[in-house]
């Protein structure tokens, strides 16, 4: 039997009716898929019963295909629906005001027309948005798209913040209005919880005291388990144990400073000892072009550069952060927050993380490494150098300035049920 779950003052309670979720997540490319995953996962084994619409094409990604076999399982309380997009959905590859309007009204009419066409069928009790961050700004200018059905979200790309935050990071666009949108949302009646992974942002609504309790930090969790020795998680990636390595973890992209990191390791200052590991998918031909140049062939004839393209499974993280002696972080205009660092502190593997946006920010903060200008080739060898000296092979923790670490998932869990019973 399924039940509700309910959240009082003293505690957890469950009753004998189901909670019902609607979740829309259309897209599971980067950290989407393995989200909605865990997100999904979490609120069945609690009881709910979750409905998640997606579209048709992204049924195949493996977090969707983990996700259907649970529903496949009898009695699971989970389905899946593959539904398309009533209108062409933007690329996102544009930039600038007038694409951020119509790539947010986009969405939010295709949330609309999802709502209305399963809300009848799934009667459900609550609507949960993963990535609010689709149609965030049209939600506080244009209201929910629910109708009168309670919501909750979680955010992950506000900016407005940033410089009352000491967040380093161009001035962001349409500041302002970005910033009365948010707060119109945080008034819309029918927001059960609004979440945020952005720790300056969830420190600048309890600072500033301008919302209730609508707004929650909702922390990135990590899987505790016990890591193999780093040489033996070497051996498992045919990675030489006498060598140190450098990991960038995840779908290899622009943004992410590969370009960077690989000019660095190509320059004579780079220590001789580190070598690189390109771990997760490579698809974007700008990056495709690069890895096919001379300079990069000779790194990795040199066996100074490794690459797995290929989509990583869950099971595979924790070995290949316990194989990394640094993790890059490098993120070129990349300044929202990122699971990866989560990922490395709870491995206790030091970061060399770009000086700018929320990552250089927590980095700095919680001490959990170096920091860099990832274009200056120099500044980045000297920091490589460095965080060898300052964090050998040290149990994994012992080497941070502070007691910050990364909450679990069963936590985790736990505070998106209470959200979305508007606790």
């Amino acid at each position: 039997m399924k039940f509700k779950f309910i959240v009082t003052d003293g505690g957890c309670s469950m009753l004998p009716e189901p909670m019902k979720v609607l979740i829309f997540e259309p897209h599971a490319i980067g950290h989407h898929g393995p989200y909605l995953q865990w997100m999904a996962t979490g609120l069945v084994e609690r009881g709910f019963e979750v409905t998640i619409v997606t579209l048709p094409e992204t049924m195949a990604h493996p977090s969707m295909r983990a996700l259907a076999k649970t529903a496949f399982n009898k009695g699971a309380g989970l389905q899946l629906i593959g539904a398309a997009a009533p209108r062409a959905l933007p690329s996102g590859e544009m930039g600038g005001a007038l694409s951020l309007v119509a790539r947010e009204h986009a969405y939010w009419r295709l949330f609309r027309a999802w709502y209305k066409a399963y809300a009848n069928n799934v009667s459900p009790d609550v609507v949960y948005l993963p990535y609010l961050d689709y149609c965030l700004y049209a939600i506080g200018l244009l209201g929910s798209p629910f109708d009168d059905c309670p919501w909750a979200g979680l955010t992950m790309r506000p900016s407005f913040h940033y410089r009352a935050m000491g967040v380093m990071a161009p001035r962001p666009a349409l500041a302002g209005v970005k910033k009365a949108l948010f707060f119109r949302v945080l008034r819309e009646h029918h927001l059960h919880k609004l979440l945020t992974i952005d720790e300056p942002l969830a420190n600048y609504l309890t600072d500033t005291r301008k919302v209730s309790n609508k707004a929650s930090f909702f922390p990135e969790p990590a899987e505790f388990v016990e890591l193999p020795a780093r040489s033996e998680a070497k051996r498992m990636f045919s990675l030489a144990s006498e060598r140190k390595l450098i990991l960038l973890y995840g779908a290899v992209t622009a943004r992410k400073g590969v370009v960077e990191l690989l000019r660095a390791l190509a320059t004579p200052m780079f220590s001789p000892v580190v070598d690189v590991l390109l771990a997760g998918k490579v698809s974007e031909p700008g990056v495709l072009e690069m890895l096919a140049e001379p300079w990069v062939r000779t790194l990795r004839d040199a066996g100074r550069l490794k690459i797995l393209d290929r989509f990583i499974e869950p099971a595979e993280e924790f070995t290949l952060f316990a194989a990394a002696d640094i993790i890059w972080l490098g993120y070129w205009g990349h300044y929202n927050a990122s699971g990866v660092l989560v990922q490395a502190a709870n491995a206790g593997r030091p970061l060399l993380a770009c000086e700018e946006g929320v990552l250089g920010w927590q980095t700095q903060r919680h001490g959990l490494g170096r920091t860099v200008n990832p274009a200056d080739t120099a500044e980045v060898a000297a920091a490589v150098d460095a965080l060898l000296i300052e964090h050998p092979e040290n149990p994994a923790h012992n080497w941070r300035a502070d007691t910050w670490c990364p909450t679990s998932f069963f936590v985790a869990q736990d505070a998106l049920a209470h959200a979305l019973v508007g606790a």
